[in-house]
């Protein structure tokens, strides 16, 4: 669609020169682009058409006469003959002398790129008629990025051509910056601009052929297509494979994200990412990607999460300690449940005031409107009590680790349920508390009240399940026994077991199919334990080590002290261990946040 304007340039001086002779006889004298731009005013255009009267003749002489006593007139060059002078570019004139060729009267000097005859004010009057703007397709638009900056910057998006402007393709977008080629009223789908907006229009020199359809790639074939490298086919045009009549997937290369994928969440349109296809987005989606509310999208039964911080609180008895949970993901309305609550003051805010009577773990759970449930543990540790091994609420459980033990342990308590010992030579097995330790500093003492033999004893930590802890073991004496050797000092095992256990699982210092040695008597100590020795234990467990200490209570002096490097269970639970040993006793033990 096209718009023309004269243009005749480089006429001002002999028109003013007419227009000088006739009294203003004609008003419109052309500014360069057929507009009016006259040097006198419109009301005198009719003041002398010929007719001689005495009044007007004395007036006009009058006039003259006084024009021609009053001094000098301000006169400004305009050199890109445009009609409009340069304000800077200004000479004073004496009455009745003529003025510099190619210059204008002071009050038209409003040109703001005197050497662009394409910009002056009007230039694109369809933008805005009184700005000066650069408009050099002529097509009444002004460059949306003049080269001169005292220019106004106006809405055409290829000020050099006359076929794309805002409405150039009024059947597809009345307002777009589009490029219209045939004038058919669809934007080409190619422009030649590089800030001209694509339209629909394939063959854009052709105005029998209008909007064509957009075929967009789906590498990732979830019905999606990309906005990027998408292609117009004409009417009965050959598609190519593997593109859609979609653009709006936002990660082409996941079948995972596309619009409407989290159906669940807010908005339900949205394009998110549902790796684990519960209905809820990825809350830490890649770029370009809108965030759900799914705080683990790897995890179809996880869409709150909640984190209690710290998950490790010391106090003392009969003193408060500050418990505190925030909650993420799901559709925020959220419910908090505590639990035990007998020792809470209120079980169902996010941090309630624990006054536990022993060490504790408390679970909190949060739901939400939508009944997507979080949870997760705090343990609360009594820094002036030692841990309760049997009795009322104590919970710890015996294991016996053989599918068929041949002598199942027996265990009897003493000092008020704190300490545990097996009183018969038994089969592989441990006695195993409910809390979980994280972050802990775990203190106790072990001692043999016999002298009548000489195998293991030791303790398990990071328990997950019967299949999964890590193992201290400690061995008086060496001796050859099922199918190895068994080797004084300590050892320290990972298992990992998917297998049903066998004694090598437990008496041999190398590898089996359910466990991994990490630690052998030479990288710990060689020295066995001494019969009716009471030995103090340090554990400190952290996230990625553990450091173990073994102190003879006798003198005071340390058996050894060694890190164990692992992570593979940073938190779990922890028990007593012995086989084959009578009268192995532990305890009292106790902790403390590390």
């Amino acid at each position: 669609m096209q718009r023309s304007n004269l243009r005749s340039l480089g006429l001002y001086g002999l028109a003013l020169t007419v227009t000088l002779l006739t009294a203003c006889g004609d008003p419109c004298l052309d500014d360069g682009r057929g507009k009016a731009g006259a040097v006198c005013d419109p009301g005198n255009a009719d003041s002398n058409t010929g007719t001689d009267t005495g009044t007007e003749t004395d007036t006009q002489t009058s006039n003259s006469e006084t024009a021609e006593g009053d001094g000098e007139e301000t006169w400004c060059a305009d050199e890109d003959a445009d009609g409009f002078g340069d304000p800077d570019n200004c000479e004073e004139v004496p009455a009745g002398e003529t003025p510099p060729p190619g210059s204008v009267p002071q009050g038209q000097a409003t040109d703001c790129d005197d050497a662009d005859a394409n910009t002056f004010p009007g230039a694109a009057e369809l933008d805005d008629p009184m700005a000066c703007m650069t408009d050099a397709d002529d097509d009444g638009y002004g460059d949306d990025m003049p080269s001169n900056p005292n220019a106004v910057p106006g809405t055409d998006c290829d000020d050099n051509n006359d076929h794309a402007f805002p409405g150039a393709a009024e059947e597809e977008d009345p307002s777009a910056c589009m490029e219209d080629d045939d004038e058919d009223g669809w934007g080409d789908s190619n422009p030649s601009g590089s800030a001209t907006i694509p339209g629909s229009d394939c063959i854009d020199d052709d105005a029998t052929v209008k909007e064509c359809d957009k075929w967009c790639p789906d590498m990732d074939m979830d019905m999606f297509g990309s906005s990027e490298g998408c292609v117009f086919v004409p009417p009965g045009g050959e598609v190519p494979a593997g593109f859609v009549e979609d653009d709006t997937d936002c990660l082409d290369t996941d079948a995972n994200a596309y619009p409407g994928a989290a159906e669940l969440d807010d908005p339900a349109d949205a394009c998110m990412l549902d790796a684990d296809d519960d209905g809820w987005g990825d809350s830490d989606p890649p770029e370009g990607v809108v965030m759900g509310n799914d705080c683990d999208d790897a995890d179809i039964a996880r869409v709150v999460c909640v984190d209690a911080i710290p998950a490790c609180v010391d106090t003392t008895q009969g003193l408060e300690a500050q418990l505190m949970a925030t909650a993420t993901g799901g559709d925020g309305n959220y419910t908090y449940a505590w639990t035990p609550v007998e020792t809470l003051n209120d079980p169902t805010i996010p941090g309630p005031l624990a006054t536990p009577n022993s060490i504790t773990t408390y679970t909190i759970n949060v739901t939400d409107g939508s009944f997507n449930m979080g949870s997760d543990k705090v343990t609360v540790h009594l820094t002036d009590k030692p841990w309760i091994l049997d009795g009322p609420g104590a919970e710890c459980e015996e294991v016996e680790f053989l599918s068929e033990p041949n002598v199942p342990p027996v265990h009897s308590f003493a000092n008020g349920g704190t300490t545990v010992c097996t009183t018969s030579n038994s089969d592989p097995s441990a006695y195993v508390c409910p809390t979980v330790h994280q972050q802990s500093r775990i203190t106790g003492s072990m001692v043999v009240n016999t002298a009548s033999d000489d195998d293991m004893i030791g303790f398990v930590w990071g328990w997950q399940s019967a299949s999964q802890f890590y193992l201290f073991q400690w061995k008086q004496a060496t001796q050859p026994w099922y199918g190895c050797t068994g080797s004084a000092g300590m050892t320290i095992k990972k298992f990992d077991a998917t297998d049903i256990y066998e004694f090598p699982d437990f008496a041999c210092d190398t590898d089996t199919a359910n466990q991994t040695v990490l630690m052998t008597p030479d990288d710990t100590t060689t020295v066995g334990w001494i019969d009716n020795r009471e030995y103090g234990v340090e554990i400190l467990y952290d996230l990625t080590q553990t450091e173990i200490t073994i102190t003879d209570l006798s003198d005071n002096s340390e058996v050894a002290n060694f890190v164990v490097m692992d992570d593979s269970y940073p938190s779990g639970k922890f028990g007593t261990f012995d086989f084959s040993q009578e009268q192995a006793c532990n305890g009292p033990w106790q902790s403390n946040c590390l």
